[in-house]
Order: C-alpha cells, then structure tokens, then sequence
C-alpha cells in the first residue's frame, strides 16, 4: 500500500504544481491580452523647407487671386505699397475690416507655421501689414553690381 500511497501523493503533487503553473500563466497574460496599443504621438508641425515653401506659395498665390477678383482693393494697397505713407496700412483695413479678417485668413496657415516652427518668414508687404498691423518694413535694395575685392596680381610666367 505504501506504494499506491507514494504515487497518489507525487499525483497530487504534480496537480497542485500544474495548477500554479496555468494560473501563474494566466496571471502574467491576462493584462497583456487586453492591453491597447499605445496611442500614436500627435503629428507635430511639418517645419521642413519643402513644407514652408509650400505653405508660403501657396498663400502668396491665394492673395494674388483675392486681390485680382477685387479689383478696388488691389488698386488701393498698389497705391500704398509703391509710395508707403505712415499709417496707411492702418488706416486702409481701420476702414475695410472685412478685407483684412479675409487676408488674415488666407494668411493663417504661414502665420501658424511661423508660430509653431519658430520661423521668421519675410512676407510680402500686404501679408506683413496684415500679420503685425504695422507698416511694413523696407525691403532692402541690393546694388546692381557688386564690388570685388582685389586680390594680389598673378605673376606672368614666361613661356620655355
């Protein structure tokens, strides 16, 4: 008997063992069987210089195209921009507020990016006028010729 006893007890043994092994098991992939993915990190701002080109052309043409379907208001910042006056940016959108809220808008996106990607984006004198509210600032002229600098003379080698 005693050996009946011994293999009963080796079987109960091994259960017992079993069982801790399958719950044990259960325990560690229970959590990971309902975990979720982690969440994808929010794109953050597209500040290569593909992106800014893109984004700046795009909004120069949309101004262009807003100022050629308003004829009057193309007339009026022409007039300004070839001969600035002080405060007449101001003056303009203080008495056309729709035009400018309508410039803003399509100025937002480069606006945005310039925030965002800590840029300073030189823009055309309308876009500058209606971002800051200020008159725009003088666009440097650059000289039609530029000066070279002389260098020592080259020695003359005669010919063997």
């Amino acid at each position: 008997m005693s050996s009946s006893a011994t293999t009963v007890r080796r079987g109960l043994f091994g259960m017992f063992a079993g069982g801790l092994l399958a719950f044990g098991s259960a325990a560690i992939i229970a959590p990971v069987a309902n975990a979720q993915p982690a969440p994808a990190p929010a794109p953050g701002p597209n500040c290569s210089a593909s992106a800014v080109a893109g984004t700046v052309s795009a909004a120069t043409a949309s101004e262009g195209a807003y100022l050629t379907a308003n004829p009057q208001t193309n007339e009026a910042l022409s007039a300004i921009s070839s001969q600035p006056q002080e405060g007449a940016y101001r003056a303009f959108f203080a008495q056309n507020p729709q035009v400018e809220e309508q410039l803003k808008a399509i100025h937002q996106p480069v606006s945005a990016l310039q925030t965002e990607c800590n840029l300073k984006l030189v823009p055309t004198p309308v876009a500058q006028a209606v971002w800051s509210g200020t008159e725009p600032a003088p666009v440097p002229v650059t000289p039609d010729t530029a000066e070279v600098p002389e260098g020592p003379a080259m020695e003359e080698i005669p010919a063997t």
